[in-house]
């Protein structure tokens, strides 16, 4: 507990002490962490729930219809007192609910669904604000405000840039309206709905059957029912250059106009994290003259009041090089670097794959291999990627070295996660904890 909130900040170190000649950086992790609390389920925030789908041409092939039973799921799951609308598009939008109550949306939903059919092009932009504008009049006020985006193809209709797009999802996840991504297939572009839900402080989720979307919808809520802690921000105030290469952050958040990193959002029972490298002979250098690192978190809790955490980089004893060899590593600390370091290792095979450049992609699957050597559960996501690399499955390699890698470097985190990994064990969790071996397939299949 800090200042009596509940929200624990924890700044740890690979190794608590430093060489000045050791030739690594100092890597810090930062952990927001947020205790199961008592809470009342039935006074829980009501939702308001903006499920906007593609219906364009390529949903054709039966996707279209995972897309409409994965709707009347997430509406199954809602309580009758939250709010839904729909939204369907292709180069035209249509609403088709207004914003109503859920108790409404139960009966007139399956009437609507039946009528939409696949056609025409691809106005995602266009889908998404829409849905966006049907939230805006709810947002804050104790509602919890989400645009869930399915699509399987790519904006070829209205604003089609990634940072446009990204830039305007922004906005609105600072004004409460909060944006998630399902991906179906394998023709959608990862790289646009993974930056969106990122830029949207929410989740990105893909798969191709109906059982795997609905896992993904089980994960949103059970995420959504569970935030503590929203619009969550960092600000690193530091002497360290980051144009010198003196300070990396290695995870994927982004950075608003006042230079403070976008984390996600924090359910209880989970921690969100940062991974930073500093310069280790600089940190050294600066270190007797004040703090080298002070972390200004600011959050908003349930009812949308911010509150302002912080945490200082302690002063850490300097020891011989012999000295710091023989220093235990934080085996947290180290694991989460190792993990983010794959994730980067697996992006770079993602371009390889794209070019269809397999002796490079066999390359680096070995490298991946070396890291997951003490990593059961980076072990098995490895050994899965190399089952599509056998069968040449660049599509299905594409998308999952995509979303595996921004797992490893962005996952909402069980607050007793270990190095143990057991399938079992991940699928009684709730699901947006889960540590899964497939990101496009849902746990049960992966036993």
């Amino acid at each position: 507990m800090i200042n009596g909130k509940p929200l624990e900040v924890v700044l740890d170190t690979r190794k608590a002490v430093m060489a000045s000649n050791s030739g690594e950086s100092l890597d810090v992790l930062l952990r927001l962490r947020a205790p199961v609390q008592e809470i009342d389920v039935a006074a829980r925030a009501q939702l308001a729930v903006s499920l906007v789908i593609d219906r364009s041409g390529s949903m054709s092939g039966g996707k279209l219809d995972e897309a409409k039973r994965c709707a009347l799921d997430l509406l199954s799951r809602l309580k009758d007192g939250d709010w839904v609308s729909v939204v369907a598009y292709d180069d035209r939008i249509e609403v088709l609910l207004e914003t109503m109550s859920v108790r409404m949306a139960k009966a007139l939903l399956p009437l609507r669904l039946d009528e939409l059919q696949p056609r025409n092009m691809t106005n995602l932009h266009g889908g998404w604000l829409k849905g966006a504008e049907t939230l805006a009049p709810r947002a804050g006020r104790g509602m919890v405000s989400r645009v869930i985006l399915l699509s399987d193809g790519q904006a070829n209709r209205g604003l089609t840039s990634i940072e446009g797009i990204c830039e305007q999802v922004r906005e609105l996840a600072s004004a409460g309206v909060t944006t998630s991504t399902v991906g179906i297939g394998f023709d959608f572009n990862e790289e646009l709905m993974t930056a969106i839900a990122k830029a949207g402080q929410g989740n990105c989720w893909y798969g191709q059957r109906a059982e795997d979307l609905a896992e993904s919808f089980d994960a949103e809520l059970g995420f959504l029912t569970n935030l503590v802690w929203q619009d969550v921000r960092v600000k690193l105030e530091t002497p360290l250059l980051p144009r010198m290469g003196q300070i990396k952050m290695r995870n994927d958040y982004v950075q608003n106009t006042a230079q403070q990193y976008c984390l996600p959002a924090i359910a209880q029972g989970s921690e969100v994290w940062m991974a930073i490298s500093l310069s280790m002979s600089e940190v050294i250098h600066l270190q007797d003259n004040g703090s080298v690192l002070r972390c200004t978190i600011l959050a908003k809790d349930k009812d949308g009041m911010e509150h302002e955490f912080s945490v200082c980089l302690p002063q850490l004893p300097v020891v011989s090089l012999a000295d710091y060899q023989l220093a235990q590593e934080n085996e947290l600390v180290a694991r989460r670097f190792n993990e983010v370091e794959a994730a980067d290792i697996q992006r770079e095979a993602r371009l390889f794959v794209r070019d269809r450049n397999w002796v490079a992609v066999e390359r680096l699957m070995r490298k991946l291999e070396e890291r997951a050597r003490e990593n059961p559960w980076l072990a098995e996501t490895v050994r899965y990627l190399q089952t599509l690399l056998e069968r040449r499955d660049h599509e299905a390699m594409e998308k999952e070295l995509m979303y595996s890698s921004d797992k490893l470097k962005n996952r909402v985190a069980d607050l007793d996660d270990t190095v143990m990994f057991c399938m079992m064990e991940e699928s009684v969790k709730p699901a947006f904890m889960r540590k899964k071996v497939s990101q496009g397939r849902n746990t049960d299949s992966q036993k």
